[in-house]
């Protein structure tokens, strides 16, 4: 079976590059012989050095703002995008959406050309927002017909589809719900680095792109209430830095009272040390929120990355963290509220016991999570979509 991907990235950088990665060497362990052709949108990211040679990659999607293109550019680089997919769907059995909306149009579009199937990948924002869009919606519901199987990466994504997709265009049973896995082993033994910013010091820590929907606005919100009282307890943030509008109030925040040299902006970091500050952290802190454009977290994988590192994490209700966090057993679900999640955080941080009960349960909910049971089940859905079905 030869698969063509369509993804963001192939980055450990983001969560889609890493969800690539990981499924597609999953994939290769269950179906030897299987032949992986990816297409990238433009690069705006390293390349995994996982990523075998034998891969073939092209960069052949338009970038990251494709969605928010001018309509005549859009359709430009749409039926650009579409003509190059085509050409190598042409050789492939099935094509496989990992990227959202409008990529996932592409692939969709270029599949049924070639006359190939297409399975599409849920991960959450850009699986509702099109849908919710006056001018992307009937072509987002036009891909959504077409599909040959959806897999949403959590209940929450599938539900919050559902509840706006009308079910003659796309059958419940059609949309699988197959949550994110992680690597467990991966983050136990200790990474051998030089001396970081964050060794010797008592640390919460965050991960994500310094955007709305990531939450870290709340985060630092309770976090600077909780620190007032707590003079060694430093915040770190991980992800890339732009210098824009939401990065300066995070900063603002900070400084604002008197705990800027407690906070910091790390920026983006390599795989060792994101593995050091999640086994180091005291706790977790990614408390995503609905953006005021809609967004939101769709699943996010760094809660089992922390759960792997025996780090306790808190996150918010109403987001995928609900598929991600066994609330009051891996670590605690809270309401996306500055004082909802002030008091979690103050309570796992000054409760021992509690944190190490917790983070018990984080290490054996990541234990049981499995890349290859991930990718066993997206190959049943190969084969049936393959073989002429759409379950």
């Amino acid at each position: 079976m030869k698969v063509l991907f369509l993804t963001d990235s192939l980055s450990e950088l983001d969560g889609v590059g890493r969800y690539s990665v990981r499924l597609i060497e999953a994939l290769e362990r269950q179906r030897p012989g299987l032949e992986v052709q990816v297409l990238l949108v433009r690069k705006h990211r390293p390349t995994s050095p996982e990523v075998p040679g034998r891969w073939q990659v092209d960069v052949a999607l338009p970038p990251d703002y494709f969605f928010y293109m001018t309509p005549a550019r859009f359709l430009v680089s749409r039926l650009l995008s579409t003509w190059k997919t085509f050409r190598a769907a042409r050789k492939a059995d099935l094509v496989h959406a990992i990227k959202d909306f409008p990529h996932s149009l592409v692939a969709v579009d270029a599949a049924r050309l070639a006359g190939k199937p297409c399975v599409a990948t849920g991960h959450g924002t850009y699986t509702i927002q099109p849908v919710l869009d006056e001018r992307h919606r009937s072509r987002a519901l036009s891909a959504y017909r077409r599909f040959a199987a959806l897999i949403s990466v959590s209940r929450y994504t599938r539900e919050r589809l559902l509840s706006i997709v009308p079910p003659e265009v796309l059958p419940p049973a059609r949309v699988h719900v197959i949550p994110n896995a992680v690597d467990a082993e991966s983050f136990v033994e200790p990474r051998e680095l030089d001396r970081q910013p964050w060794h010797g010091r008592r640390f919460t820590l965050g991960i994500g792109e310094l955007k709305e929907r990531k939450g870290h606005h709340l985060a630092l919100e309770a976090w600077l209430r909780v620190a007032r009282d707590q003079d060694d307890l430093h915040h770190f943030i991980v992800g890339n830095r732009a210098g824009d509008p939401y990065e300066e109030q995070l900063l603002a925040m900070a400084s604002d009272v008197g705990l800027g040299d407690r906070v910091h902006l790390v920026g983006n970091v390599s795989e060792d040390q994101k593995i050091d500050l999640l086994q180091r952290a005291e706790v977790f802190l990614h408390t995503p929120v609905t953006a005021a454009d809609g967004g939101f977290e769709g699943f996010g994988i760094v809660y089992l990355e922390a759960a792997a590192a025996g780090t306790v994490a808190i996150g918010t209700l109403d987001s995928g963290a609900e598929d991600a966090i066994v609330d009051g057993d891996s670590g605690c679900l809270v309401a996306q509220e500055a004082d909802a999640v002030e008091s979690a955080l103050r309570e796992v941080l000054s409760d021992d016991g509690l944190r190490s009960r917790l983070a018990a349960g984080a290490r054996a909910h990541a234990a049981a999570s499995s890349w290859d049971e991930n990718a066993r089940r997206v190959l049943e859905i190969y084969d049936a979509v393959a073989g002429g079905g759409a379950k």
